[in-house]
């Protein structure tokens, strides 16, 4: 048996298998590798067939489907049929344990990073532990940092490229933040989604602002508060929407990060004015 811990956005995960299908050093969790205890458990368990439903189907799309019983919240991953023919691999989740069944013929080349931070449920527990999981590239501008959000396409990571070119600014993570109001303050905290960027760095910040981007023939900034603020947070967000307790947690963290950190919205062209008009409203 082999048994890794990983810190992702500050929560200790502890992940175990058998020695001869676990192989998750190829790099992406590597960073965020720690000793010591552990919150959360996961057991990976190499089947030649899954185990079937128990409960009440809660949610269905294709490619997923969510059965709840009791304390246990079972998720298909891979099902394309209400039969859940296709399925490739079972998590149950009790608690702070959990068990996956992964299908042997669907893993070549064993349980990589990949499968694993797939399992890990990471909105949930982030909601769990009094976060939320944001749409976002995030760049460090001197001992904070900062957070780009905005549909796919808008340009975060124009946005984020800019600030290091012209301002060295350090970019932390690519594509994802996960961000846990703290008093009169909110941080970022590192975990290893980060996606086509390949950037994420197990680093914890306070968080100076989060920007909304849209693109604009010129540059302008507005603050933004209330309702405004939630509701360009909130579309960002990634949260479990057939589970009532996750929506109503990750609700109240984004009203309290957003009474918190200032937001903007940044209607922008991608050049140095976008650079200068933050600039200006970070002072």
């Amino acid at each position: 048996m082999v048994e890794n811990i990983y810190s992702i956005a500050g929560l200790r995960l502890r992940i175990t298998g058998q020695r001869q299908w676990m192989n998750p050093d190829d790099g992406k969790l590597a960073p965020f590798a720690v000793s010591g205890q552990w919150d959360h458990s996961i057991h990976f368990h190499v089947v030649d067939r899954l185990d079937g439903p128990e409960g009440e189907c809660v949610y269905r799309e294709p490619g997923k489907q969510i059965f709840v019983y009791g304390d246990t919240q079972l998720r298909y991953e891979g099902a394309v049929e209400q039969d859940l023919e296709g399925a490739r691999v079972r998590m149950a989740r009790c608690g702070n344990i959990s068990h996956v069944q992964v299908l042997r013929s669907s893993i070549p080349c064993g349980i990589i990073s990949k499968l694993i931070m797939d399992c890990i449920e990471a909105e949930h527990l982030i909601n769990a532990a009094g976060g939320f999981l944001l749409h976002a590239a995030c760049v460090r501008i001197g001992q904070k940092a900062v957070l780009f959000t905005a549909p796919s396409g808008t340009g975060k990571s124009t946005q984020a490229q800019l600030w290091g070119n012209l301002r060295h600014a350090e970019l932390i993570n690519g594509d994802r933040a996960a961000v846990f109001p703290c008093g009169d303050e909110a941080w970022f905290r590192g975990i290893p989604f980060c996606g086509s960027s390949g950037v994420a760095k197990n680093e914890a910040l306070p968080l100076a602002a989060i920007v909304y981007l849209s693109q604009a023939p010129e540059t302008t900034i507005t603050r933004l508060t209330g309702v405004r603020a939630f509701r360009r947070v909130w579309e960002g967000c990634s949260v479990n929407v057939w589970n009532s307790a996750d929506v109503e947690l990750c609700t109240e963290s984004v009203m309290n990060a957003v009474s918190v950190v200032p937001v903007y919205h940044l209607a922008c062209t991608p050049d140095e004015t976008a650079v200068r008009a933050l600039e200006e409203a970070l002072k």
